[in-house]
């Protein structure tokens, strides 16, 4: 008994001993290479190894909130990490279990439809593939055409708040920020709907379990929407999301297009990225400096229920909840012109 008991204490010292030298060694690696990572990498099968400071962010911000100092700026995919990479995650996984290139293996029991193996992903030109998004409508129908809804209710904004997250289920500023969106269409004669069901409480993992579950609910309530956003704020730094658009400094936007993964079919992304690029142009044009860019990941964040869903990041945790509402109603300004176009 004594030998097996010591037999067990040697294998947990050598483990920890090989997850410690890892992490040192990724983390010095990882300073010294420039390594891009989109905001949903560590859903992705081709993520690179996660280094320290990775770990520390997505248990802090969670989903999609990636705070991550080279992160690919617009319409770009994960690139593969590199042979030095494979062989500390190979040894990683070889005592621990846990894949660092495949986040699932942690988060399986916890994210819904979780791929049970890491796949090499599909190669995507994302400047050869997209379907135009077209509209037919007319002003003050009545009847709702934007949905608006938040898969981490609780996000706030720390200048106006204090808080990066209100507790214990309580709603987050990000609901204020998402309202202003509905409200900005409003004024332009285009009828919204915003749904602050709580997601991201008591379980902050089983968020878009939670979430999807509203939008199959919304779609079924409203069949007719033709547009339905999952508003988010990110985990930057202030500097990297802030601009100066006509005067004024206002939080960036950042618009999340999901590709799905093998495991994870996304139909409807074409379409999704068509309507993110024509929403990107028409804010150039409009408000020079409001779009920040558009991310292709791997994943499907709900916008696998339909054709025109898109995920917004507005601001960082650092930006104030005034300048995120002020470029929400610049967005709305957007979106009620390309509703009103109709093409």
């Amino acid at each position: 008994m004594q030998k097996k008991r010591l037999l067990n204490a040697s294998k947990k010292m050598l483990m920890l001993h090989v997850v410690i030298a890892t992490i040192i060694f990724s983390s010095i690696y990882n300073s010294l290479v420039n390594v891009s990572v989109p905001v949903a990498a560590m859903h992705s099968p081709n993520s690179v190894f996660l280094g320290l400071a990775t770990w520390r962010d997505f248990l802090f911000w969670g989903i999609p909130g990636l705070a991550q100092s080279n992160r690919i700026k617009s319409d770009q995919t994960i690139t593969n990490a590199n042979s030095v990479r494979i062989w500390l995650n190979d040894t990683f996984t070889f005592f621990t279990s846990i894949n660092g290139n495949d986040l699932s293996s942690i988060l399986r029991a916890e994210l819904p439809r979780m791929p049970g193996k890491s796949d090499t992903l599909r190669s995507v030109s994302a400047s050869t593939q997209s379907k135009k998004a077209s509209f037919n409508l007319t002003k003050n129908s009545g009847k709702p055409v934007v949905a608006v809804y938040h898969t981490h209710t609780a996000e706030s904004f720390i200048p106006s708040s204090g808080v990066a997250h209100s507790p214990g289920g309580q709603i987050g500023e990000i609901v204020e920020v998402g309202d202003a969106l509905i409200q900005s269409l409003a004024k332009q004669g285009f009828a919204g709907i915003q749904d602050t069901t709580i997601h991201d409480y008591p379980s902050f993992m089983k968020a878009y379990s939670a979430s999807e579950n509203t939008v199959k609910k919304i779609l079924k309530e409203q069949p007719d929407l033709k547009m339905i956003f999952d508003i988010h704020r990110d985990a930057e730094k202030r500097e990297n999301y802030i601009a100066n658009v006509q005067g004024e400094t206002v939080a960036q936007i950042t618009i999340i297009v999901a590709q799905g993964q093998p495991d994870l079919p996304q139909p409807h992304w074409k379409e999704n990225y068509a309507l993110a690029k024509k929403i990107k142009e028409k804010c150039n044009e409009k408000y020079p400096g409001l779009m920040k860019g558009i991310q292709l990941v791997e994943w499907r964040y709900n916008q696998h229920l339909h054709p025109h869903a898109l995920l917004l990041e507005v601001g960082t945790h650092e930006t104030s909840k005034q300048e995120a509402t002020r470029s929400m109603e610049m967005l709305g300004d957007v979106i009620a012109e390309i509703l009103q176009e109709g093409d």
